[in-house]
């Protein structure tokens, strides 16, 4: 399975109106994000941590660069882990009385996706993503 199927069940939950589908919306989302990040990061060659770490250690190579479009992807990542963290631990969190946020970062989510697969997709971006985080995390 790819793990961007998580999106589309975002996608589904986010319209039922209700708080906890909108809390496991976000989280759906996080996952399709992340697990295309640590796979994509697989596949440029990089060696990945046990599941234990995999999230930081995805999260901060996509965060930690000056290459534009990886940043894009890790902000997305940041804000999606963040109503992730809320949905999950934050059973007042605020944010959940309606279904604008988890909606805003399904949106995002999907426009990181599909950053990442044109960077995987062209060889020249591919090549400069790897070099960019390779220089940062050797």
């Amino acid at each position: 399975m790819r793990p961007r199927v998580f999106l589309d069940l975002a996608k589904r939950l986010v319209i039922i109106p209700n708080e906890a589908n909108w809390r496991c919306a976000a989280g759906r989302a996080y996952y399709a994000l992340m697990l295309e990040c640590r796979d994509a990061l697989g596949k440029w060659g990089f060696a990945l941590p046990k599941r234990d770490s995999i999230h930081f250690f995805v999260r901060s190579r996509f965060i930690n660069t000056n290459d534009p479009d990886l940043q894009i992807i890790g902000k997305a990542l940041l804000d999606l882990v963040t109503l992730r963290n809320d949905a999950d631990y934050e059973m007042t969190a605020s944010v959940f009385t309606n279904d604008v946020l988890a909606k805003k970062r399904i949106a995002q989510a999907e426009d990181a996706l599909k950053l990442l697969d044109a960077i995987d997709a062209d060889p020249i971006k591919r090549t400069a993503a790897f070099a960019e985080i390779q220089s940062r995390w050797p």
